[in-house]
């Protein structure tokens, strides 16, 4: 079969998020642990030069919190100048409204701060400077599939984010 012209446009294999950003992620994924992938890129400035958004995603197996910041890993934060979207995604696919789970997604800093509940399929917005992070899965009976959508030129090697406070949040 002969390449399309907007074979630029494709991404058939996502990269790996991380201080060691790949182009591609290894042909065999580790699949121990609860998060079956860890972040993966879909969409970036590195892989679609194009590209006015980003796009990232994982899949949550068990029971674990994500964003927490603990050993050097990401954590609470907000963005000044670009709005997120977080998907959370069921896997029954006899209804697609049970996410199979229950997060907890925290949003907001200080007096502010507040923990939103998830047991559904649902979408988060997060505006530029509310402060997100982390997100307490638990009971996960299936697996979940897990999307970011960057709303920006997203660049995961110059991914400019503002640290906030641990204070007050699950570990």
């Amino acid at each position: 079969m002969a390449a399309s012209r907007y074979e630029k446009y494709v991404v058939r294999k996502p990269a790996v998020f991380g201080a060691g950003f790949q182009q591609e992620v290894p042909d065999k994924i580790d699949m121990k642990g609860k998060v079956d992938t860890g972040p993966l890129i879909w969409v970036s400035r590195k892989l679609i030069d194009a590209s006015a958004v980003g796009v990232e995603s994982g899949v949550i197996k068990g029971d674990i919190v994500v964003g927490a910041g603990s050993e050097g890993k990401l954590g609470p934060h907000y963005h000044e100048d670009f709005d997120e979207l977080f998907l959370f995604l069921g896997t029954n696919f006899e209804d697609i409204h049970d996410l199979g789970a229950e997060a907890e997604f925290w949003l907001g800093e200080g007096d502010g701060m507040e923990k939103v509940e998830i047991n559904t399929s649902a979408c988060v917005y997060v505006p530029a400077k509310l402060a997100h992070f982390p997100i307490v899965w638990k009971n996960v009976k299936r697996p979940c599939m897990f999307f970011v959508v960057v709303c920006t030129a997203f660049d995961p090697t110059n991914y400019r984010q503002i640290p906030v406070s641990n204070e007050g949040r699950p570990q």
